[in-house]
């Protein structure tokens, strides 16, 4: 630490004083075999030369290409289901156009005769869709087109029992997945000798009697 000199003349001179009484102990001291000894005063080091690193340019950032999601067994399965339903529509607009077209100069049982399909098919396509059959040209069951017979849709139909009975389907499955009924579905039977098996019931369930009540 530096002493503070004064420039003032007056407060030096009243200084000598002290300084001549430390200047008499400081002799004393060293008479009596003392010693002082002068101290090294801070030295000034200066800081290490710091070292910048260099700069390093940044590498530019790599696009990556886009990741296109694949389509999940769920995805495949939903869009053939839609794809399925889409052709049902379209299948089912096409005989629904047939079957107006029909109507226009048939009565149910005609119809029934000519493309195969139940009473009740037919009638839920005419109410759903505003159309309607011609009344019956019949009276007390007398009709003048009753036995008519359309052969090539009895071979159609004939065609297709006979594929449901390969794969196992019942008489009443059948007669369901051709639309026709029972009576139909008989004359086609008989008339083509097809020999459809009637499903025999299982087994009756164990009988166990029940024990007496006291």
């Amino acid at each position: 630490m530096s002493a503070y000199i004064s420039n003032d003349l007056n407060m030096v001179k009243e200084l000598d004083p002290q300084r001549h009484e430390l200047a008499l102990l400081q002799e004393a001291y060293l008479n009596k075999g003392g010693t002082i000894e002068v101290l090294q005063g801070p030295s000034f080091v200066p800081p290490p030369v710091r070292h910048e690193p260099p700069m390093v340019k940044a590498k530019p950032v790599e696009e990556k290409p886009a990741v296109v999601m694949r389509p999940t067994k769920m995805t495949l399965r939903e869009i053939e289901r839609e794809e399925r339903a889409a052709l049902a529509t379209k299948a089912r607009a096409v005989l629904v156009e047939q079957v107006k077209k029909l109507a226009e100069t048939m009565s149910y049982a005609q119809a029934m005769e000519r493309t195969g399909l139940s009473r009740k098919i037919l009638f839920t396509m005419a109410k759903e869709h505003g159309f309607s059959f011609q009344p019956a040209g019949y009276r007390n069951g007398w009709s003048a087109n009753r036995g008519t017979i359309d052969e090539a849709l009895d071979a159609k139909l004939a065609e297709r029992i006979k594929a449901f009975k390969e794969i196992g389907l019942s008489r009443n499955q059948a007669q369901g997945q051709c639309g026709i009924t029972f009576k139909t579905f008989v004359r086609i039977l008989a008339k083509f000798d097809i020999d459809y098996p009637k499903r025999q019931a299982g087994p009756h369930p164990a009988f166990f009697p029940k024990p007496a009540q006291s």
